[in-house]
């Protein structure tokens, strides 16, 4: 089913029975990190989260920084998933800060590229009902050039999250791990509640699969030091098709084991 991968990452479905349900096992996670391997775009589980958080509530706010892909290709893609992104710009209901515009019309760069979009995310003033989207991470990082691209990056991170503690926006992170630098790594996945693995098949590239889906959620405890600690790994086979995706259990017929 399409929207299996919204269930797994944690992610209450638009339209659903538990959609309004409000007990915390039930709320979203306040930061989901999607790490997408080389050979593998994670832009649609982007599409997917942003639609369905839209969906959920005529309340719920969006603010996507698109520094991989453009805007355009993110309003086409809500467009696939049967989301009218151009309605819900004109509302105000989705705000997409197109860095890749800005940065190749020569407006800004650098340190002033971040500032303009810590601005951004103040102007949207986040709530409980706004989600925050960066795609992503490794592309803002190359951007600001030289060896301060990941203290900045970093820098950024905690100045993005500090104001969100701890019952503000929602975030979603991405980054590509195949290029992305290991302490930065390490310190988005200290902050996440769930991280979304995304790779290659190991038998290389199919007709029937893309890729495959792997979710660490944190523990839900009432014991900081246990806090830490993720259930098992939860793992899906996918395939991205024009207008939604489908999930596969490894070993399930018709699917190879992978």
């Amino acid at each position: 089913m399409a929207w299996d991968i919204l269930s797994v990452c944690g992610w209450p479905i638009a339209g659903s029975r538990n959609d309004h349900q409000t007990p915390p096992q039930q709320a979203p996670p306040r930061v989901t990190l999607v790490q997408e391997q080389s050979g593998v775009d994670g832009a649609f589980l982007l599409a997917m989260l942003l639609t369905n958080h839209l969906k959920r509530s005529g309340d719920n706010r969006v603010l996507l920084l698109a520094a991989h892909h453009n805007a355009a290709h993110y309003t086409a893609a809500c467009q696939k998933l049967t989301f009218n992104a151009t309605s819900a710009i004109q509302s105000g209901q989705l705000r997409i800060v197109d860095v890749l515009a800005a940065v190749y019309g020569g407006s800004t760069g650098g340190p002033a590229l971040l500032q303009l979009i810590s601005d951004r995310v103040a102007e949207a003033g986040p709530t409980s009902t706004t989600l925050i989207i960066v795609d992503d991470l490794t592309c803002l990082g190359a951007m600001m050039g030289g060896g301060s691209g990941e203290n900045a990056v970093i820098d950024f991170v905690e100045r993005l999250l500090l104001p969100l503690h701890p019952a503000a926006a929602h975030c979603v992170l991405k980054v590509n791990v195949s290029e992305c630098y290991e302490r930065l790594c390490t310190f988005l996945a200290d902050l996440a509640e769930v991280i979304v693995g995304l790779g290659p098949l190991p038998s290389g590239a199919s007709h029937e699969l893309d890729g495959i889906l792997t979710v660490y959620r944190r523990q839900s405890t009432s014991y900081p030091l246990l806090g830490a600690l993720r259930e098992p790994a939860k793992t899906l086979l996918y395939k991205v098709h024009d207008r939604l995706v489908r999930t596969y259990v490894p070993g399930e017929v018709g699917i190879k084991n992978l």
